[in-house]
């Protein structure tokens, strides 16, 4: 019993200390301490696994696995950005005008709305990718040097 309550204690002070985490400025800080409180969780979570508390373990690996989500974890091991963005280079205007789904005749607000309207919806914060992301940034920044020529 004493056991039980313990576990619970400290799955509840996880959930306070990640809503303060998700809370708290700076990224790169919010997500060493996620994955660090999730590594935690889940080694709690196994040698309460191992020692046969179910009740408390199953709890434990669940928070540590919706801490680190599915697409942390993909990016984690299967996904090389430094290939990625090294791929996408946009070589023609004709190929920059086809991705952001221009005319030859946009202008320069008509650029910076595609580019917007396209990163919003394939930003890899927001489930897209990195290559496709470096693609429309590299599409507006060789329309929009190409404009600011004229």
């Amino acid at each position: 019993m004493v056991f039980f309550l313990s576990g619970l204690i400290f799955l509840i002070f996880l959930i306070l200390l990640t809503k303060y985490i998700i809370s708290v400025e700076g990224k790169k800080i919010q997500r060493n301490i996620n994955y660090l409180i999730s590594v935690i969780a889940f080694i709690a979570g196994i040698i309460l696994l191992f020692r046969g508390t179910y009740h408390i373990s199953g709890p434990l690996l669940l928070t540590s696995l919706w801490i680190l989500r599915a697409k942390r974890i993909y990016d984690l091991f299967f996904k090389n950005r430094n290939n990625f963005n090294n791929n996408a280079k946009v070589t023609s205007k004709d190929e920059a005008y086809k991705i952001l789904g221009l005319d030859f005749d946009a202008t320069k607000d008509d650029i910076i709305s595609a580019h917007k309207e396209l990163i919003r919806k394939n930003h890899p914060d927001k489930g897209g990718s990195d290559y496709l992301s470096s693609k429309i940034n590299e599409a507006r920044d060789i329309l929009l040097k190409n404009i600011d020529r004229k």
